[in-house]
């Protein structure tokens, strides 16, 4: 089972040294629409999670600690455009296009999948899905899903937004919707917990490369956070973070 950690024993145990805590932390972004396992939080307290491990190990290596800025999504460009945080993680290009100037991607970080769901009432194959044209579709408010976009515009899928993933299972397990679009490691962790009978994967719907998107009217010299993230990856620090959720 997973397990809920501290942010500072989420990273493999990263204790900081006297002259890292006193180092000027590493303001990260943290939109609230991640679910477990991405994101484990009571209330605004970030208790961990995929993204807080992570976060925790980048501003390591950059020798410092983090500090997470616990945002709703539509709130995330504004603490970037001001500098109210230093960058963002786990976003994909084709998320945000034509970024501002200000901002500057990392490296690939790690590439994620979105996947269908069904529940109880819904289809039981994806060519079941496919074949009927009008499914209650479960999915997190703000978000795009480009391959389905054109039948949620048609009609055809009538879009029931949730504030964050693990709301969208828990309204499929309930029977409120039929279908639904998650994180392929969501959808994992919520049959593991729920205690509901397991939900069903039909299909990927979108496999995208994420990095992370740096501004550069944080505190924190690009370059630096960029150089710093690119010898992160290259030494295998994701394949240690998610190591333990596995």
């Amino acid at each position: 089972m997973l397990t809920r950690r501290t942010m500072m024993g989420a990273a493999g145990g990263i204790v900081p040294s006297l002259s890292v805590a006193q180092a000027r932390p590493l303001r990260f972004a943290l939109g609230q629409s991640w679910g477990a396992p991405f994101l484990e939080r009571s209330g605004s307290r970030v208790l961990g999670g995929i993204l807080p491990d992570l976060m925790t190990a980048i501003a390591a290596e950059m020798g410092t600690t983090p500090q997470f800025e616990l945002l709703p999504p539509a709130r995330v460009e504004a603490a970037l455009e001001s500098g109210g945080v230093d960058l963002q993680c786990l976003l994909a290009p084709s998320w945000w296009p034509n970024p501002p100037k200000h901002l500057h991607w990392s490296v690939p970080v790690l590439v994620l999948r979105d996947v269908l769901v069904a529940g109880p009432d819904g289809p039981a194959t994806a060519a079941a899905f496919e074949q009927r044209s009008r499914w209650a579709l479960g999915a997190v408010r703000g978000y795009q899903y480009p391959t389905l976009d054109g039948r949620i515009a048609s009609g055809e899928l009538q879009r029931d937004d949730a504030l964050d993933q693990w709301a969208v299972l828990e309204k499929l397990a309930r029977g409120r919707t039929q279908v639904g679009v998650v994180n392929e490691w969501t959808l994992k962790a919520y049959n593991h917990r729920s205690g509901h009978p397991p939900l069903r994967l039909l299909k990927v719907v979108d496999e995208v490369g994420t990095h992370c998107l740096i501004t550069d009217r944080g505190r924190v010299s690009v370059p630096k956070l960029q150089e710093a993230i690119r010898r992160w990856v290259a030494k295998g620090g994701v394949q240690r973070v998610l190591a333990p959720y596995q």
